[in-house]
């Protein structure tokens, strides 16, 4: 993760301190509730096999008569493994205090020679929350899109580019003919009954509260266009803590607004549908799964992953500073579903 400014840049305000009693940052876009959108693997140290086992079908045979192996035609109880590799990840960050001279009360200083030192005080505080916040944001971007060869993605490789390596996801991906740049009411509701209706049967199983339609933010928007003013049970839209909770036939439909910037980053290839002969990368799509079937692999017992916001004398600087273990994986290829918009 990229060194950076705490405060992004200087915020030259011309207020005295006193005068000012307030700072306002912007807004960190979360599309994502990690814990409740993902399985979270607490205690992977680096790397973790998990294994799959494939669903037994066709064991049921009639007894004819005592034979040389337990069961014919033989049936294995095959065993596989994924890798959740946990790489450890940094988030570093300073700021020189002289930055927030003026900028916040005065009363909040401290005396002395420690005058410069904003540690304890609440815009340390502010410091550290809008800093984990931007952390919250990055793990759901990198889990996603996660690329060993594009600037700023290079932390692990996420589910895009996973599945995307699987030919079984790719070819089973549905496409929808439309406006590709802003997906049109019709179009975005066709793609999520394709989507739906073409989805593997044993993800169609699934309980409808065990998936998610995770979403380009403009197919969201085109398929709240369906709802509006439409009481077809089909999508209900419900506010949940002041959010709105959208669903399609019954499958919550979840807006992913770090995909725009992933998708005009990395291009991956679960976007990138051949027509005519030519290979276009696509920007407007969405991914059916159960939410058991992603994983997120981090160490909350890392004795060396910790926040910190702390100040040096040597440098007159405040710095913040993260360490912490990462990591993704999915299970089955039968467990999700992507469609795209062309």
């Amino acid at each position: 993760m990229a060194t950076g400014n705490v405060a992004n840049k200087g915020t030259f305000a011309t207020y005295g301190g006193a005068n000012l009693n307030e700072i306002f940052y912007e807004p960190v876009f979360r599309s994502d509730d990690i814990m409740s959108n993902y399985r979270v693997i607490p205690n992977v140290k680096h790397k973790m096999n998990v294994y799959t086992s494939a669903a037994l079908k066709n064991i049921v045979q009639p007894y004819t008569a005592c034979a040389g192996t337990s069961q014919d035609p033989v049936v294995q109880f095959d065993i596989d493994n994924k890798t959740i590799t946990a790489g450890r990840c940094r988030v570093a960050l300073e700021q020189c205090t002289d930055e927030f001279f003026g900028t916040y009360i005065e009363e909040m200083y401290r005396n002395g020679v420690d005058v410069m030192n904003l540690e304890g005080t609440q815009l340390a505080d502010a410091i550290v929350n809008r800093a984990v916040k931007g952390i919250g944001s990055d793990v759901v971007r990198l889990a996603w899109g996660g690329d060993s060869s594009t600037t700023n993605y290079t932390a692990f490789d996420g589910w895009m580019k996973l599945m995307g390596a699987q030919a079984p996801v790719v070819s089973a991906r549905v496409t929808v003919a439309g406006v590709e740049t802003a997906p049109l009411a019709g179009e975005a509701i066709d793609l999520l009954r394709k989507m739906y209706d073409q989805a593997p049967a044993n993800l169609q199983q699934i309980p409808s509260s065990e998936k998610k339609f995770f979403v380009t933010p403009k197919i969201f928007n085109a398929y709240l266009a369906n709802l509006e003013g439409n009481t077809a049970d089909l999508g209900i839209v419900n506010t949940v803590d002041g959010y709105q909770r959208v669903s399609f036939r019954g499958v919550q439909v979840v807006p992913m607004y770090e995909w725009d910037t992933i998708l005009a980053a990395t291009n991956p290839t679960i976007f990138n549908v051949t027509i005519g002969g030519t290979a276009t990368n696509f920007s407007n799509g969405a991914c059916y799964v159960a939410t058991e079937n992603l994983i997120i692999g981090s160490d909350v017992s890392d004795p060396e992953g910790s926040f910190k916001v702390f100040y040096d004398d040597l440098e007159e600087k405040m710095f913040f500073r993260g360490y912490f273990k990462l990591g993704v994986q999915y299970l089955y290829d039968s467990l999700v579903q992507w469609g795209v918009v062309i």
